[in-house]
């Protein structure tokens, strides 16, 4: 019994008692079993009319808008005990009880019995639209609650966006003077040593992907980013030679759609930092595809068990949970997944987006 139906309970008998009292104090009877019996009968017939409505009639037809049915059904639900009670005092009490009266019930007593007993299908009546406002009103509230839960979580999200912001500009400085003294670089360097002057130059291009404004917005086109990733890519290899390996594939037309930025580049570059990639058996293999508005990113790579060698200080990977909070954050109707599979031996993160989903 939960604690309405024990409140319930609790009220019922108080009302049993209070009318007892009152009948007493009427009519001037002493406390008897019997009397004691009609009461509590009484009260039964009034509930079966008070519950029978509450909990059949009035779900059943009033929710529904039929109110024919309805006041049938009350008619009925009134007349049911009415009679009951009237029977019951009639003859089923005189049987049961030698000492109760044998009541006579004329047309008078019987108006009087429907007329009482009908209340209660109003009390019935009123409890169950008090219900409904009280459930409203805390489906409002609880509305209200979660309208201002998301509000908190993108003003953090929106806070968190704006700090990274200030600290990628405070990063930049003064762009132009760096990409023109890398230039200045390449051209001496390319005449002595042309690899290091391919290093040179594909490093000026991604920083000048990095720093562009357009990586401050919520998403950038996919070919950019993968352009990007190839850039970092290839800078390894002049880097290392034979002591990388990587293989890199991608399918479809990558001009079509935009995705969250920077993403990329995180999931290959914490790769590179944490795995072995210095294996010709074991490359570092990244996919790329983009097929019917779907698109995956996917990077293997075996587990880096001892040093590699390769100097990665300096990571500006911002991370697989800050990754899950933008895209939480830009795709707020879903539609993506960052899956992360790991065994003894490997791991693999494969990013999804469905632009069909994320457009809704």
């Amino acid at each position: 019994m939960d604690k309405i139906q024990k409140s319930h309970l609790f009220i019922w008998t108080l009302y049993t008692i209070y009318y007892m009292i009152a009948y007493t104090v009427i009519y001037g009877q002493a406390f008897t079993i019997v009397l004691t019996a009609n009461v509590i009968f009484i009260n039964l017939t009034f509930a079966l009319a008070f519950y029978g409505s509450l909990l059949f009639l009035l779900p059943k037809f009033l929710s529904n808008n039929r109110y024919v049915f309805l006041i049938i059904g009350c008619i009925i639900l009134v007349a049911f005990s009415t009679l009951l009670r009237i029977y019951t005092f009639k003859y089923i009490f005189p049987f049961i009880f030698t000492n109760a009266d044998k009541q006579e019930i004329n047309k008078q007593e019987l108006v009087i019995n429907f007329w009482n007993t009908q209340i209660y299908v109003l009390y019935a009546l009123g409890y169950y639209y008090a219900q409904r406002v009280i459930q409203q009103q805390r489906e409002i509230a609880q509305k209200d609650v979660e309208i201002a839960e998301e509000k908190a979580k993108n003003a953090i999200l929106e806070k968190e966006k704006s700090q990274a912001e200030l600290a990628f500009l405070r990063s930049q400085i003064n762009p132009h003077f760096m990409f023109n003294t890398l230039n200045m670089i390449y051209n001496k360097v390319r005449k002595a040593n042309k690899e290091a002057g391919e290093i040179v130059i594909q490093f000026a291009n991604m920083m000048r992907y990095a720093t562009s404004t357009k990586l401050q917005a919520n998403e950038v086109d996919v070919r950019g980013e993968l352009d990007f990733v190839k850039e970092y890519l290839n800078i390894h290899k002049l880097r290392f030679k034979d002591s990388v390996y990587i293989d890199y594939d991608e399918e479809g037309y990558m001009l079509s759609h935009r995705i969250v930025p920077m993403v990329l580049i995180t999931l290959v570059e914490n790769a590179i930092k944490h795995g072995s990639i210095d294996d010709p058996n074991y490359p570092l293999i990244i996919r790329a595809s983009l097929i019917d508005e779907y698109f995956t990113f996917m990077v293997h790579n075996l587990k880096n068990l001892k040093p590699n060698g390769l100097d990665t200080k300096g990571n500006t990977g911002v991370g697989i949970v800050n990754i899950e909070k933008r895209l939480a954050a830009v795709y707020k109707n879903g539609g993506y997944s960052l899956e992360k599979e790991e065994t003894e031996e490997d791991y693999i993160v494969t990013f999804t987006v469905n632009f069909k989903e994320t457009k809704r």
